[in-house]
């Protein structure tokens, strides 16, 4: 959040409270000496901190009302917790004050802005990039403006800005997130995300041998092997990694900086190892790069079978931002193949470096002097001798996805000649995850959703993937065909319109036909016999009952030879076909088969096509909007 009042920083979220000070509260959160543009200082949830300066922006008239509405919005009673997030919005707001920094007049308060100029602002964008994206940027300004006093804003603008909705693209059919990768994909980003991982980890192991080797039992060791652990425990014990020199035409010698990079590695991580430790990381545990990025160091093991966790996941709003999960661990070599064994493992790999830089996250790396980042960042960077968290200042960390997909020779799926090279997305890897997991438990989505709501599993990672579809496809296909040879069974009786026509000029040969007598059949259609989507012509002697009075689901009626479906039952029957629906998004698709799939085929295809399209469409409009539930919750079909 940002910093309050006194100039003393306090930040919300994780452990810590922000302060609400009495009366009317505006943040004193700029930076601004007379003359000069302000300055906004943000101070996130994550620990990432950040200055965000007008300086170089057009209408400078405009800086002051827009840094105090900039400091609310990202302040303790503002939305924004991140330093992802707060970058995002600072980017909006910069690209918005110099598109009105370029109008022929450019306004020189901000009640001088009128919707008119928001509405340009939009069609200008919208030229540019994508109508979602637009959306959201149109979003943050309005974010943004909603800070500010309605007074110091046009009369339009401030209810523009108040006016609800216009925050989200509806959804378009077919939309949704890029499906994930075919099985060899994933097989492959994985095998190469685990040599690697099993490289460092044997060239970190070995260090650590030859040192304790060195602490107890040097005489056991060549000269070589001696001198190379002595520089080795003076890693170990300082931190600092001294620049190995390498002889240069030009200056005598040189700083190596491969060398250097190698030397500090024998010991610490280093920058390209911790791209394939993520990848590992979100495809053993199918958590988002973002929550593997943020783990905390503190764990427990339990009874050598499971690792708790405390994760983070910032999306679930503040109150359910933290949740400890369980890990599945295993033996001592699991740290390439369960989501527990991996945090075990890069908790060891990191616990050396991790003692230098203090980091809040179990990630910790050394770098080379030359790393960029604030004053302060590079104070404590040195401080620590090179020692960081990798994702102290932002979570988006430059990784070099594709020098590393090259490296390992990764491959997309394709029927052309040349091979692509395959493109390396978090998102896609989490959705795999989620694709595979999804059809291991076939199909059910309560099974399947670990870290997700089943509509938000559903909608923002399988909905998109052509190979969820194609299987559910497959699945559902077989299911229904099993069905089918069931359904032929079906033994009730129908009065279609052709029936209900001959039964008024020939009552008794209508009735002979289906086997009833007239006075069944009158009643029925008067209603007299009417059960929940059928009517009943004899409900003392049931065939699921042993010949006596049926006790069995309503369910069943459509299967039973005492069952009559006349004209009056269709709404009903449109009804149960909704309630079905429902029930299968909650139940994978051999349970709802086996539950009701004769039920759904009866209706679907024998049933409703002895009535007209008339009857039908009539039917639909009179359908009740639900069916008692206490009569369909929990009752099985009969197999």
């Amino acid at each position: 959040m940002s910093e309050p009042i006194n100039g003393q920083v306090r930040r919300a979220g994780l452990h810590h409270v922000a302060p609400h000070p009495d009366g009317y509260y505006q943040p004193d959160v700029t930076e601004q000496s007379a003359g000069d543009p302000p300055v906004v200082r943000f101070y996130g949830e994550d620990n990432r901190t950040a200055h965000y300066s007008f300086a170089r922006l057009p209408c400078p008239e405009l800086h002051a009302d827009l840094a105090v509405a900039w400091a609310a919005r990202i302040g303790p009673v503002g939305q924004v917790r991140t330093r992802s997030g707060a970058d995002n919005g600072w980017i909006t707001l910069q690209r918005f004050l110099r598109f009105l920094g370029d109008l022929p007049q450019p306004p020189v308060c901000l009640d001088r802005v009128t919707v008119a100029n928001l509405e340009h602002y939009r069609a200008l964008q919208l030229k540019r990039t994508t109508a979602t994206r637009v959306t959201q940027q149109m979003a943050a300004v309005k974010l943004i403006l909603r800070h500010l006093p309605v007074t110091r804003l046009h009369w339009e603008v401030a209810e523009y800005v108040a006016r609800p909705g216009d925050f989200h693209e509806p959804h378009r059919p077919g939309a949704g997130a890029a499906p994930g990768y075919s099985d060899r994909e994933f097989m492959a980003i994985m095998a190469a995300a685990r040599s690697d991982v099993a490289a460092l980890r044997g060239r970190l192991r070995s260090s650590r041998r030859l040192l304790s080797v060195f602490e107890l039992q040097p005489h056991t060791l060549s000269a070589a092997e001696r001198e190379r652990a002595a520089h080795l425990a003076e890693m170990a014990s300082t931190g600092a990694v001294t620049p190995p020199q390498r002889p240069s035409t030009v200056s005598g010698s040189v700083t190596d900086l491969a060398g250097w990079l190698t030397k500090a590695g024998q010991l610490f991580l280093t920058t390209r190892d911790v791209l394939p430790l993520l990848v590992l990381g979100v495809g053993l545990s199918g958590r988002n790069s973002e929550t593997i990025k943020e783990l905390s160091p503190e764990h427990r093991v339990l009874e050598d079978r499971a690792v708790a966790v405390n994760v983070i996941k910032r999306r679930r709003g503040k109150a359910r931002t933290c949740e400890t999960v369980h890990w599945e661990g295993g033996p001592n070599d699991s740290g390439l193949h369960t989501p527990g064994g991996f945090f075990l493992l890069l908790h060891e790999l990191t616990s050396s470096s991790r003692a230098f830089s203090g980091s809040r996250r179990v990630w910790s790396i050394w770098t080379r002097d030359n790393m960029r980042g604030t004053a302060d960042f590079i104070r404590t960077r040195s401080a620590a001798n090179g020692h960081i968290d990798p994702f102290d200042l932002q979570v988006g960390r430059w990784l070099e996805h594709r020098k590393w997909v090259a490296q390992h020779g990764l491959t997309a799926d394709g029927n052309g000649p040349g091979a692509e090279p395959l493109v390396l997305s978090m998102n896609r890897l989490k959705t795999t995850v989620e694709v595979r997991r999804t059809r291991a438990v076939g199909g059910h989505l309560r099974s399947a959703s670990r870290t997700n709501t089943p509509d938000v599993s559903f909608l923002h990672y399988l909905r998109s993937d052509p190979r969820v579809r194609d299987w559910a496809d497959e699945v559902l296909t077989e299911a229904l065909h099993e069905a089918e040879h069931n359904a032929h069974a079906f033994r009730g009786r129908i009065l279609g319109p052709t029936g209900a026509a001959a039964f008024v000029s020939d009552p008794t040969g209508t009735a002979a036909g289906l086997g009833v007598s007239v006075d069944q059949i009158r009643r029925a259609v008067d209603g007299e016999l009417d059960t929940l989507v059928s009517s009943c012509l004899d409900f003392e002697h049931s065939p699921f009952s042993g010949g006596g009075v049926c006790g069995v689901s309503f369910l069943t009626c459509l299967r039973c030879p005492n069952a009559l479906v006349t004209e009056r039952h269709l709404p009903h029957l449109f009804s149960l076909l909704d309630w079905l629906q429902r029930d299968l998004d909650q139940r994978d698709i051999d349970d709802w088969c086996g539950r009701h799939g004769v039920t759904w085929l009866i209706i679907t295809r024998l049933i409703l096509p002895k009535f007209t399209d008339a009857q039908q469409e009539q039917a639909r409009a009179a359908k009740p909007d639900d069916l008692p539930a206490d009569l369909l919750d929990g009752l099985k079909e009969l197999a």
